[in-house]
C-alpha cells in the first residue's frame, strides 16, 4: 500500500531539521567564545574587565537564548 507524502509537509520537516541543525552550531560556537573569553579575563589589565565582563554577560544570554530555540 502506498503513502501519500505532501511536499509542503515533508519540505518543512526538512527545514525545521537544518534549522536545529544550525541552532546547535551556533550553541557550540557560542559557548567556545564564552570559554575563550573567561579564560582572556584573568589575564586581562583591570581597566578592561568592565568592558570583558560585559561582553561575557552578553554572549551568556544569547547561549542562553540559543539554548532556548533547542
Amino acid at each position: 500500500m502506498a503513502e501519500v507524502i505532501h511536499l509542503r509537509a515533508a519540505r518543512q520537516a526538512r527545514r525545521r531539521q537544518r534549522e536545529q541543525e544550525q541552532i546547535h552550531l551556533c550553541v557550540e560556537i557560542l559557548g567556545q567564545s564564552l570559554q575563550a573569553h573567561l579564560a582572556e579575563l584573568s589575564h586581562a589589565p583591570e581597566e578592561e574587565w568592565t568592558v570583558r565582563a560585559s561582553k561575557i554577560r552578553k554572549l551568556s544570554e544569547l547561549l542562553e537564548y540559543a539554548t532556548g530555540l533547542l
